[in-house]
Order: structure tokens, then C-alpha cells, then sequence
């Protein structure tokens, strides 16, 4: 299983750091556009739309990333670009006290999006990467497996795994993941949405439904 199961000192510190400075001034509501205030790492690209921006922001990969993706995200959300990871926010997570990484996510019912891009392996293939977190999960207790199928992404075979977590250390709610792998140019990118069963149909999920319909492939 090719995934990964660490995030780098600065990245965690990078977190940190915007997490103190939003914290510190107050809530973020949807319809805020937060400004940030700190001085990014060479490999991270922020995107944070202007106050009179359309109702839907159009992602186009930046120069220095090997990305090929393209699709519209809700304007308001927050952004972040990396050489192999892309993270879309409600910028309500702005105002959370704590940081999150891979192994203690930050405890809160808002959602999240990860878009992950690793190097393919010889005969790897949607399928397989999915068969082999769907192993993994099925030995973990706090993990429920619902379903998975396939679908096609601008003409790409896709495979999907849903299913749910329950972990009251993590997440005061019950949370549900969606995982959608694909590949592209000898690159496996996996998409990881999860949201609180609670809010299950919300805003969030709409805009998630909106990135994956007018996600494109760049060959």
C-alpha cells in the first residue's frame, strides 16, 4: 500500500503557525476571506480569493508543481498547494486551537479534502490501491467499511471506498471518508473527503460534488 503515514516538521509548524494568528482574531464565518499572515515555505502555494470573487474559484496547477488536475472549488474555501498534496478547507478550520497531521487530526466536525500524488509502482492500478486500503481498514475496529465501486473522471477509470470512522479521540462525531484513486502520467493521486455523518448533504459536500464534477485531467 503505497501511502503515506508522516507529514514533514514544516508542514506541521507551517499549520501551527496560521492556526495561532486566525485563533487569536477571532472566528472565521464561510463568507470571511481569511488574509494570511505568514510567510510561506518555498514548496507550499496558498490561494486565497479576493473579496469579489465569483461564487466558484478555478484551480490550475502552479508552475513548480507536477500536478495535472483542474477543477472549481467554492471561493471562500482555503487553499493550499504542495509539490505532492493539495489541501481544500472551510476556512472555519482556520480558528481551531490545535494542528492537524496524519496520525492526531485536529478533534472538529468541519470537513476536509485531500488530494494526494505519489509516484506510480510497476502494476499498480486503482483497484489495487484501493483492495489494499480496504485490507487494511477491515482490521481496524473503528473503521466501518460501506461500499465501494467505480466510476470515470474526465474519461479516467476511478476506484471508490467509502466508508466510516468513529474515534471520539479524533473526531467528536461520527465521520465519514470518501477515497478516490486514479492515475495519471505514471502518478497515483488519491482525493480524500470526509465530513461528519451530521452534516452529510451540507454546503460542504455540495462543494465537493461541484470539484469533482468539473474536475479535468491535464495530459
Amino acid at each position: 500500500m503505497n501511502k503515506k503515514t508522516s507529514v514533514p516538521f514544516q508542514r506541521i509548524l507551517l499549520i501551527s503557525m496560521m492556526v495561532a494568528i486566525v485563533y487569536g482574531c477571532g472566528k472565521a464565518r464561510p463568507t470571511d476571506t481569511p488574509t494570511p499572515q505568514w510567510q510561506p515555505m518555498p514548496t507550499y502555494t496558498f490561494h486565497v480569493s479576493p473579496s469579489n470573487a465569483s461564487e466558484y474559484t478555478h484551480y490550475t496547477p502552479s508552475e513548480a508543481f507536477n500536478i495535472h488536475l483542474e477543477f472549481e472549488y467554492p471561493s471562500y474555501w482555503w487553499l493550499q498547494e504542495n509539490i505532492d498534496e493539495i489541501v481544500l478547507r472551510d476556512p472555519r478550520f482556520l480558528t481551531l486551537p490545535t494542528p492537524s497531521d496524519d496520525f492526531h487530526p485536529t478533534p472538529n466536525d468541519l470537513g476536509s479534502i485531500y488530494i494526494w500524488i505519489m509516484p506510480s509502482e510497476p502494476g499498480q492500478t486503482p483497484d489495487t490501491e484501493l483492495a489494499s486500503h480496504k485490507e487494511a481498514y477491515s482490521e481496524i475496529h473503528r473503521i466501518k467499511i460501506l461500499r465501494d465501486y467505480k466510476i470515470t473522471l474526465n474519461g479516467r477509470d476511478a476506484s471508490v471506498l467509502e466508508y466510516q470512522v468513529d474515534d471520539p479521540e479524533t473526531s467528536p462525531s461520527l465521520m465519514f471518508y470518501k477515497r478516490i484513486y486514479f492515475i495519471v502520467n505514471e502518478q497515483v493521486y488519491e482525493i480524500i473527503f470526509s465530513i461528519s455523518e451530521n452534516d452529510r448533504n451540507g454546503e460542504f459536500e455540495q462543494g465537493f460534488k461541484h470539484l469533482i464534477n468539473t474536475l479535468k485531467v491535464m495530459t
